[in-house]
């Protein structure tokens, strides 16, 4: 698992990831950061301060792309997986009243970063507030996950080096499932 170890790499795949999934992409960066952190606590904390740094990126092209030359974001992103109109509307009336949500229970709410970076553009916030928000957010929401691989990391490292593609094959199946439920929640909405 040495390429999981790799920090440059890791600060590669960190910063794109967050940029893809911040713009358009729907798979979150915490995969690729819990992989690189079960593996290399280092590599894991570059990964994820380089997601930051990607999606942060992101939210001035939604910015340009809505404010400076008119497109429609938020009516494209019922075309991504996990994103209905339902959500939109829920999500859209609870920014309206309340603005952005400076809380650490985004964690649970599986609202992707982009749906509140269109909305929060469609309502006039400006590109500095979504900006601010969306590091908080990052922040926020990838903490868990790094947070419990990195301790799995620092009480089984000799574990999982041992058993490393057993480890990874495990790590490949939860996100696996977690993102059957997450589909299937999110479809509901």
């Amino acid at each position: 698992m040495s390429l999981a170890r790799d920090e440059r790499l890791a600060r590669h795949i960190g910063f794109w990831w967050g940029f893809a999934e911040g713009f358009v992409f729907f798979i979150v960066p915490d995969v690729y950061i819990s992989f690189a952190t079960l593996f290399s606590l280092r590599a894991g904390s570059i990964a994820w301060l380089s997601s930051i740094a990607g999606s942060a990126v992101a939210i001035p092209v939604i910015y340009a792309l809505m404010v400076t030359l008119g497109v429609d974001y938020v009516a494209f992103l019922p075309s991504l997986p996990g994103i209905s109109r339902g959500l939109l509307a829920q999500v859209g009336a609870s920014m309206a009243s309340d603005g952005l949500p400076y809380t650490p229970l985004l964690v649970l709410g599986g609202v992707p970063l982009k749906v509140y970076a269109g909305l929060g553009f469609s309502l006039g916030l400006s590109l500095g507030s979504v900006l601010l928000w969306t590091v908080f957010a990052r922040i926020v929401r990838i903490a868990p996950t790094f947070i419990v691989v990195a301790g799995l990391r620092l009480v089984l490292g000799r574990w999982i080096d041992a058993r490393a593609t057993l480890c990874g094959v495990v790590l490949v199946l939860f996100w696996i499932a977690f993102y059957v439920f997450y589909f299937v929640h999110m479809s509901r909405v």
